[in-house]
């Protein structure tokens, strides 16, 4: 799919068919979302600019991440999107700027992108060049992190005040940890990439206004701020894990030292049991009348003493 946005006099018109369209000079933004290869090969020879690689977009040294040039600026960047299997899954995306046109590339079907257009057509005066469309898109998906990470947040609260050591500690708690602690460091690794492509940007040589370039400065502090967020959430995660693990383990050291008591309880009437049931001739006890109840209340006693003193000694 193609969508343009083009700068008319009083508005931000935009349009789909790639074939019928020519007028380029007032070109704001080309999107691309999942494109055939007719239609990437169209836009490339309507506007003369080569698009990289899927390869080539996911490279994850610097000089691959941002490329400047006298006549185009392209930045790449991951975004994450929601995923059934794997709660979060990144795509590259790819930006390019070009005589105040912004091209930009991708196969998913992202928040920030709509968002961008829904500002684009509430407040069509405000854009009047691609540069101004890549900042609010990045502002968009910064947004959207902070969501992602405030969600991560309440989730972990939730499950923190779950843990008790009469909860039922389940290996699906355990697994949701995991989950959450795999998810925090794929938000951290996709903002300090966006912290590197807009540090980049603020470097750039006249691609971007003063006005521009403060907005950037903006987003580079509100980036700081997510990733000293996802430190402390990183350490919570960790806290809460550790705090699950050692619950396990007091619920398996309560579970042996029941079978313990039990041993220890049943050791005297077991010793005294032994003893007289070796059936030796000279052993008075089998001819008396009431040896065999006094054997049972002698069993019975030194379990209950056994007991008394386990309770005396807060054993129990």
């Amino acid at each position: 799919m193609i969508r343009i946005f083009q700068q008319d006099e009083t508005a931000v018109r935009k349009v789909r068919d790639i074939e019928s369209f020519s007028d380029t000079e007032r070109t704001l933004w080309v999107d691309l979302q999942n494109p055939s290869r007719e239609e990437t090969k169209s836009v490339e020879e309507k506007f003369d600019v080569n698009f990289q690689t899927q390869q080539e977009q996911a490279e994850i040294e610097s000089s691959s991440r941002y490329i400047e040039e006298d006549d185009f600026l392209i930045a790449n960047s991951n975004f994450l999107i929601p995923d059934k299997e794997h709660m979060y899954v990144t795509v590259p995306v790819s930006f390019m700027l070009k005589d105040d046109t912004l091209f930009t590339y991708r196969n998913a079907d992202l928040r920030s992108f709509a968002d961008t257009v829904k500002k684009i057509k509430s407040r069509r005066s405000v854009f009047n060049d691609g540069a101004q469309i890549l900042i609010t898109i990045f502002e968009s998906r910064i947004d959207h992190d902070a969501d992602l990470i405030e969600m991560v947040s309440q989730e972990i609260k939730a499950i923190n005040r779950k843990l008790d050591l009469d909860a039922a500690l389940d290996r699906e708690m355990l697994l949701k940890i995991n989950d959450y602690q795999e998810l925090t460091m794929s938000i951290r690794e996709n903002v300090v990439d966006k912290q590197r492509v807009i540090s980049a940007m603020i470097r750039s040589d006249g691609w971007f206004t003063n006005d521009e370039q403060q907005r950037l400065r903006t987003l580079i502090k509100d980036i700081n701020s997510l990733i000293d967020h996802t430190n402390f959430i990183f350490e919570r995660l960790e806290f809460l894990q550790n705090t699950f693990l050692g619950l396990i383990d007091l619920d398996q050291n309560r579970i042996v030292k029941i079978f313990t008591v039990v041993s220890l309880v049943f050791l005297p009437p077991t010793l005294l049991a032994s003893i007289w049931g070796m059936n030796f001739a000279s052993m008075p006890e089998l001819s008396w009348q009431l040896g065999y109840p006094l054997a049972l209340a002698s069993i019975v006693l030194s379990s209950l003493v056994t007991l008394w003193i386990f309770r005396r000694k807060n054993w129990l």
